[in-house]
């Protein structure tokens, strides 16, 4: 009987750090749900709103699509981390494909012959123009530009994939309260939202 009570103790020990942890995951799940949303002025959570754990002082880099003509909000939080709030810098980035010329010069040999019947061969330059193709990468905004604003909003005129480019900061803090009791992670959250873009110029 005194077995079987030391067993279920042991048993029980061991499965503590094991739920704790499982319930620490699911707290960085579902930390984009405790970003404070702007539903006030019309906005709806958008699909790709993102959660999850990050070593502090990383770079996060996350692609999304936006719509012509809609609305979108970006920002972020932690809500297990306060003393991040303020802190988080973020970049808008687009990769555009750009086309530029290339010029080469040539020089082809053409034979004649002079008066005498002697061959005389001659050099003529020629131009000749490539049109090259390169994919380079725009920042549309970074929020270290305009006093670290932890949020953005803006309405695009199409179509397009952007780069979300998050700089997780570091904490003063030896001990962190994310959640990740003991390491140097914490608990983020990219909430995007969206909405009908306004409409301007003339309709008919």
């Amino acid at each position: 009987m005194i077995k079987l009570k030391y067993l279920t103790l042991a048993t029980l020990l061991m499965a503590i750090p094991i739920v704790d942890f499982s319930q620490n995951q699911g707290e960085c799940y579902n930390t984009v749900s405790f970003c404070p949303t702007h539903k006030k002025d019309g906005f709806t959570k958008n699909m790709q709103s993102l959660s999850g754990a990050f070593e502090q002082g990383d770079t996060s880099i996350v692609q999304i699509i936006v719509y012509k003509n809609m609305e979108y909000r970006i920002s972020l939080c932690s809500p297990s981390n306060p003393d991040l709030q303020g802190l988080f810098q973020f970049k808008l980035a687009e990769d555009v494909t750009k086309g530029s010329w290339k010029q080469d010069t040539t020089y082809v040999k053409e034979t004649s012959y002079d008066d005498d019947g002697e061959e005389v061969i001659t050099t003529t330059p020629q131009i000749v123009k490539k049109r090259l193709y390169e994919t380079i990468e725009e920042i549309r905004y970074d929020n270290a530009d305009h006093e670290m604003s932890q949020d953005f909003i803006f309405q695009s005129q199409k179509t397009r994939k952007l780069k979300v480019k998050v700089y997780i900061p570091k904490s003063e803090e030896e001990e962190m309260s994310s959640g990740l009791s003991g390491s140097s992670y914490t608990c983020v959250g990219l909430l995007i939202e969206h909405q009908p873009g306004v409409s301007t110029g003339f309709n008919r």
